[in-house]
């Protein structure tokens, strides 16, 4: 339905990590998870929407094994790479249709970083990786928080300006998770054509099956 609104990731995906902004949005983003979730060596845990990479391999180390998720055979690739260029026996990769959200397995982690605003019915998409958890397993989503549209340079692709805190926690408990949190994750601060810097917080919720 949102063929002729699609970013080609497959085309920009060999210089993805080339873009000093993406890597510390991302470093952030995992500091963040690891302040915030009980990561232990035992989880099973599943990165959906992964790109190349960036969140999955930052979170390796903590979990027992992970699972990169995305729509891109291009993102994928460059992740492939990565693994097999550091000997990881403990991280796969799994391509997914980021629209259609029903997932073969159940995780004890879900995580995300900077995907739900491609994705169309964002409330369906949560509540399908609520279901996908374990017992006892948590979901942690992260993504800019509400802005007026001038974030992305492209726009393609961008179907969600951010996401108000109060419609996350919402859809979290909606789905029945508990100890629902917004936290910020981090800030990425960006100069318009007027010289003016203009701060954009990443909102990173957090909740538990």
């Amino acid at each position: 339905m949102q063929n002729d609104n699609k970013r080609d990731f497959d085309a920009v995906a060999e210089k993805w990590d080339e873009e000093p902004r993406r890597l510390k949005l991302a470093q952030e983003v995992v500091a963040a998870m690891r302040r915030e979730l009980p990561l232990t060596p035992s989880m099973q845990a599943l990165d959906y929407g992964c790109g190349s990479g960036l969140v999955t391999l930052g979170l390796q180390p903590l979990v027992g094994r992970i699972t990169g998720a995305d729509s891109s055979n291009g993102m994928l690739e460059v992740l492939q790479r990565k693994i097999k260029e550091r000997g990881l026996s403990n991280v796969s990769t799994v391509l997914l249709d980021l629209e259609h959200q029903e997932l073969e397995q159940s995780y004890d982690l879900i995580v995300s970083s900077m995907t739900l605003h491609h994705v169309q019915d964002v409330a369906s998409l949560i509540n399908s990786l609520a279901q996908s958890l374990n017992p006892g397993g948590w979901l942690a989503l992260a993504d800019l928080e509400s802005e007026d549209g001038t974030f992305h340079d492209d726009p393609k692709g961008v179907l969600h300006h951010g996401f108000s805190r109060e419609f996350l926690t919402e859809a979290f408990s909606r789905c029945g998770l508990t100890d629902v949190r917004v936290v910020t994750a981090t800030t990425v601060d960006k100069k318009r054509e007027n010289g003016a810097v203009v701060p954009y917080p990443v909102l990173l919720c957090l909740g538990r099956r």
